[in-house]
């Protein structure tokens, strides 16, 4: 999130403040705009604790079923930047978490690769137990076993699956129940959840509020 500072008539700042904002010295519009950023800062880490958009709307759920809230670390590295004393920009200190909120923010296609899954999970303990979720995977997948009495087959429960099945089976399984071929690479469609941002006049609004704050110390 970028915020540009220049007089013009589209701002909602009146004339006086235009005035005082462009009369103050560098270092003290720097600070103003520090503390611009620290409250925008504060809007969005609630939005993500409240797991609600920037116009009040809840967030997409994750498409995994997770329960968890989502986005919950891309409000701690948040820093506010100024730039040439009249550009205040709100963003992550490390590139790599602000392409990741960037694409939450808008929204988009997300390219993902064995490899490149492997580096981020690191590489699966195929003989570990089978997890809870391969495990309902299966199960709604209509994975069976021999009938304990008579002939025939009946759908496994989720305990049974994870008691008879490791990890590396359940994978196996997974792929054949599904009928997937092996994938070097595939595409990972993100929602949209824009947590950062504001309309202008909210922050003119709260950018006046700074500057009469700053008249009453003097």
């Amino acid at each position: 999130m970028s915020i540009v500072i220049t007089p013009n008539k589209r701002q909602a700042l009146s004339a006086k403040h235009q005035l005082q904002l462009l009369a103050l010295p560098a270092s003290k519009r720097v600070r103003v705009l520090k503390t611009l950023g620290r409250h925008e800062r504060a809007l969005a880490r609630k939005r993500i604790r409240t797991q609600t958009t920037v116009d009040g709307e809840k967030f997409t759920p994750s498409k995994s079923g997770k329960k968890g809230k989502l986005l919950k670390r891309m409000g701690r590295t948040l820093e506010p930047y100024v730039k040439s004393s009249n550009r205040l920009e709100l963003k992550h200190k490390a590139g790599l978490t602000g392409r990741i909120a960037a694409m939450h923010q808008e929204g988009g296609t997300e390219r993902m690769t064995a490899s490149r899954m492997a580096r981020i999970h690191g590489k699966p303990d195929y003989k570990a137990p089978c997890t809870r979720g391969q495990a309902k995977a299966l199960s709604a997948e209509g994975f069976k076993v021999p009938k304990s009495k008579g002939k025939g087959y009946r759908r496994a429960s989720v305990k049974e699956i994870q008691a008879s099945l490791n990890h590396g089976k359940a994978t196996l399984m997974l792929s054949i129940l599904r009928d997937e071929k092996q994938r070097k690479s595939w595409d990972i469609p993100v929602d949209a959840r824009p947590f950062l941002g504001d309309t202008t006049i909210n922050v003119q609004r709260e950018l006046a509020q700074i500057l009469n704050q700053l008249n009453k110390r003097g």
